[in-house]
């Protein structure tokens, strides 16, 4: 009997215990108190929760914010769940890093490194390959990783194209119609005094990339971003691409193909391409004839901190520019450098600019290359100015300071809506740039950098009304604040250093 009562006990005792994953993703079993049945009165009075009857939309946006792991484990909680799983929206995009559907493998010379798993990768693929809208690469050191992926997904597309494929197969990849690459060219160490060392891509990661975009054939949105290649590579990248999706693409993203002058002629053939975005030394004369003959809206001009110097960059001839312009009266030119460095844009002459930026802390205003924007630019420029803080000290001697420089674009720039400033500037200059541009719209000022005074030497033209006027109001930042405010015909204020740091303007939007 005793025995009888020892077995049931621990009967007991089992059905309150259980296994659970840990942190390292390894199964442990776990016992339960005993104490745990005097709280089932206190279950018994709890309301089930309706996280279940979220409507797809929400749930929707909550599994982009969830990886693929997450996405599957919160794809067991319920059936509602289940289905979201599979939900459009969920698949917009795809990240593959290093360590996605990757497994801890022990190498005799590099110790415990992170390797694909087929098997996992060939499951996930049936499952999802189906669904998925966008891919993302983003390697950072283990380029094997990507390579394999992208060779896996190239065979299960090209055997759900046959026409005796399997249902796991069928219809694998048909959906993608956006692919992000990145590739991280910059391989200097941390300790390395010259910062910057660039080693491109090329050789089988270049071909299996391309293997994968000849199976691409819906794509609209491509972004190749810093593939340093030679010459002779980049000159037949996009060969497959444009053999797949010459009427589809919308959107092409190539920056720095290459780091030295290379036109690729290939941005010219697609028909309905409308928007552009390429180094200025992969462009050239045939290149802005070609894309005269399309569909292109916006042209973006990018350098950022892997381009070469603006100084040994050439700019595009005025003839070719002129003809662009006549042929295709609808583009925009958008000019932006993206550097942590110093350094400057090449100007384009008599190019139909639309907006000017910068993204570039320690980049300063330079009096030369302004004025020569002006003259270029100033029956089309609508958008100037620096985004991020500045990593050096404005000057605070009226003379060596931007004040004159912007109102001068604002006096010559009729078109100009949109003015970022972060450099030292008085009070006395908002109130003048405010009441100068006739058609502008947003303005964006540092508080920080404000000097509140009026030190402008009075003009012949000012009245003594208007002079009075501009001493009385640039006394506060109160004042500076309601007089903008009623002049641009909304609450206005000035930003702190935060809010000016999160700020970026969107050269696209229509105004």
């Amino acid at each position: 009997m005793a025995t009888t009562l020892a077995l049931t006990s621990r009967k007991e005792l089992m059905h309150k215990a259980g296994w659970k994953i840990d942190q390292n993703e390894e199964a442990c079993y776990i016992d339960i108190d005993a104490d745990g049945d005097s709280d089932r009165d206190d279950d018994d009075s709890r309301v089930p929760s309706n996280w279940c009857n979220l409507p797809d939309l929400i749930l929707e946006e909550i599994f982009t914010y969830l990886t693929p792991r997450e996405r599957y484990y919160a794809g067991l909680a319920c059936k509602q769940w289940y289905r979201a799983f599979y939900l459009p929206a969920v698949w917009n995009n795809f990240l593959v890093d290093d360590r996605t559907l990757t497994r801890q493998k022990y190498n005799y010379y590099s110790g415990w490194q992170y390797c694909l798993d087929h098997m996992r990768t060939q499951h996930c693929l049936a499952r999802i390959g189906r669904h998925l809208r966008g891919l993302e690469f983003r390697p950072e050191v283990s380029f094997n990783n990507i390579y394999q992926f992208m060779t896996m997904l190239s065979w299960s597309m090209g055997k759900g194209m046959e026409t005796n494929s399997s249902s796991d197969l069928k219809g694998m990849g048909q959906r993608i119609r956006s692919l992000t690459y990145i590739f991280p060219c910059n391989m200097s160490q941390a300790n390395d005094p010259e910062g910057i060392k660039l080693f491109g891509t090329g050789g089988q990661m270049l071909k299996g990339l391309k293997d994968l975009l000849s199976k691409l054939r819906y794509l609209r949105i491509l972004k190749l971003v810093d593939f340093v290649l030679e010459n002779y590579e980049a000159k037949h990248l996009l060969d497959e691409v444009l053999d797949a999706c010459c009427t589809t693409m919308k959107v092409l993203n190539i920056v720095n193909v290459t780091t030295h002058h290379c036109p690729i002629m290939h941005v010219g053939l697609f028909i309905n391409l409308q928007i552009l975005t390429i180094a200025p030394q992969n462009i050239d004369d045939d290149v802005l004839s070609l894309l005269a003959d399309t569909r292109l809206k916006h042209l973006h001009l990018l350098q950022n901190c892997y381009t070469a110097s603006y100084l040994t960059i050439n700019h595009c001839s005025v003839r070719a520019w002129r003809i662009l312009k006549r042929d295709n009266p609808r583009l925009k030119i958008h000019l932006r450098l993206e550097s942590l460095s110093d350094g400057e844009l090449v100007i384009q002459p008599e190019a139909p600019v639309y907006s000017i930026t910068y993204s570039a802390p320690k980049s300063m205003i330079l009096p030369d290359a302004l004025i020569r924007m002006i003259d270029n630019y100033h029956n089309t420029l609508a958008i100037y100015g620096y985004e991020m803080l500045p990593r050096y000290c404005s000057p605070k001697a009226f003379h060596n300071r931007i004040d004159s420089l912007m109102l001068l674009i604002c006096r010559q720039c009729f078109n100009l809506h949109t003015l970022l400033i972060r450099e030292k500037i008085s009070t006395s200059t908002v109130l003048l740039l405010a009441r100068t541009a006739q058609n502008l719209r947003h303005l964006h000022v540092r508080r920080f950098a404000v000097v509140l005074r009026c030190d402008w030497p009075r003009h012949p033209e000012w009245s003594d009304e208007f002079y009075a006027w501009l001493r009385r109001c640039s006394r506060s930042y109160e004042s500076v604040e309601c007089e903008v405010s009623q002049i641009l015909g909304e609450n206005w204020h000035f930003l702190s250093d935060q809010e000016y740091k999160e700020l970026s303007v969107d050269v696209q939007a229509i105004y």
